[in-house]
Parts: C-alpha cells; structure tokens; sequence
C-alpha cells in the first residue's frame, strides 16, 4: 500500500523552497520529519536511503518528510539558521499554503490543516544552525515550539575540523578546488566551527540560560547518535543533551546513512516517532 506520494522538491516563493525535498503522506496526521544536511551535504544523498527505507515504517505513516536543503559551504551558520529559522516559521504558520502549492488536485489538504509535531533530525553542521534557529525562535517566542523534538547525528556544537571533513566527504572535484585555492576562496564555517569559536561558544551559553529559563523541551536533544570512528567533531556533551548512542563500526559519514543491510540509524529515529 502506498504511504507517500514520490518524492518531489518543493515548490515555493521563499528561499531556500526550491533546495528541498519532500515526501507528502498520503493520510496526514499532522505530523513531520525535517532532515537537515551538514557541511556541504546533499537533502538526499546525506541521509543516504532515509527517503525510502523510512516511509515503510509503521511509526511514520501519517508523516511527511521534509529534506532540507541550504548552502554548506559558502554561507556563514547565522544566516544559514535564519533561513532554517523562517523555514519553520512557514510550516507551522502556513502549512497549508506550503503543502497544497505541491500536491496534486485530488491530494489537497483542508484550509486549516495545521501541523501538531515535528521531529527536526541533524547532522554535523545541521546539528549547529537547527540549535541556533530553535534558539532564535525562543527568544521571538514562538508559541509552537512545545511542538517540536531534537534528534542529532553526529553534532558539531563542541567544534569540528572543516579540512578534514571535506577531506571525507569529497565526492566532487569542487572541494578538491576549494582547498588548492584557499587565496581565492575561503569558506567562513573554517573559523565558525573551530571549537572554542565565539559562535559556538555562544550558542552554548545562551542555550544553558534559555534550557534554565524553562526552554528544556525543545532545546535540549531527544536523541544524540555518534559514529565509532570519530575523527572530524568533538563528541563532547552539549548543554543538557542526553549520554550519545554510538552506532558501531561507523564514521562521521556513514552514521547517517541507513541501507537495507544497515537499519540501525533508522531504528534509532522510529524509537523517537
């Protein structure tokens, strides 16, 4: 039995719209997965066989599933969060809007469809600007953000080394450019996600103060899952998070990338649905 509609980029008039992917339920319950790349990561290709392995699962039916995309290059981790930032801002105050732009006549939602829940899931980088976004949002005082859930892959908050990571993950000949010309271009996440940087020593503090001013729920990490072979982010404990779960014989990488030989990362995320 189908539970998706195929997979489709979003079609819409706000950047980045048109950088994400989405699989639409064909029961909606009103609840979501947003998935959120890293450094230089894909909205597909990043999560590996997420898109198909994880709507067959019972704990998803009635979920659409969001694969957010942005620039994990070339912009800088606050603007990259603020343009997550209005991103969830929009699925919660127009979904309708969102969702009936992209699907067809005979799937179209009720005026006043709203969403009830959502599971933002990060990896490396994406760990960093969804924390920063949600942070931003306490401080707006977004009345929905109750309704929101944490799950980490691999997070960068206590720092991670940018050379080697695009070292591991080159499988583009424009990294290969991108360090052989640092002169020309320099990527502004090589400082910001230095451990120690004032960005990321900052979005400690402030997430500390806002978890201790009652904003626990959705600031802190329902889940924090760690590659084995860690060699690119320090897997120090972030703020209040929860003691990680290591997924054996995986890097930075590969710990998000579920296959149907290699449920594990999938199963870590239904025990969330």
């Amino acid at each position: 039995m189908q539970t998706h509609l195929v997979l489709r980029t979003l079609q819409g008039d706000e950047k980045p719209d048109n950088a994400v992917q989405a699989l639409f339920s064909v029961q909606p319950s009103g609840r979501a997965v947003v998935f959120v790349h890293g450094f230089s990561g894909d909205p597909i290709k990043t999560w590996s066989d997420f898109h198909i392995l994880l709507p067959a699962a019972q704990q998803c039916v009635g979920r659409d599933l969001y694969f957010y995309g942005y620039d994990g290059l070339r912009a800088n981790m606050t603007s990259s969060a603020a343009l997550f930032r209005d991103f969830l801002d929009r699925l919660f105050e127009q979904p309708g809007k969102i969702v009936n732009r992209n699907l067809p006549s005979d799937a179209q939602r009720k005026e006043n469809f709203q969403y009830m829940e959502l599971v933002l899931v990060a990896h490396s980088l994406g760990a960093v600007i969804t924390r920063r976004a949600l942070l931003d949002l306490t401080l707006l005082g977004r009345p929905w953000l109750s309704k929101t859930r944490l799950v980490l892959f691999a997070p960068a908050h206590m720092g991670a080394s940018v050379a080697d990571l695009a070292w591991e993950t080159v499988s583009n000949f424009r990294f290969l450019r991108f360090f052989g010309a640092v002169a020309r271009f320099e990527s502004p996440l090589i400082d910001q996600l230095k451990p120690g940087s004032p960005e990321l020593t900052a979005l400690l503090s402030e997430t500390q103060i806002a978890c201790q001013n009652g904003a626990n729920s959705h600031l802190k990490a329902r889940k924090v899952v760690i590659a084995e072979y860690e060699r690119i982010v320090r897997n120090d404990r972030f703020a209040s998070d929860p003691p990680p779960v290591t997924i054996p014989d995986t890097e930075h990488t590969t710990v998000c990338k579920p296959r149907v030989d290699f449920l594990r990362p999938v199963q870590l995320l239904e025990e969330i649905l």
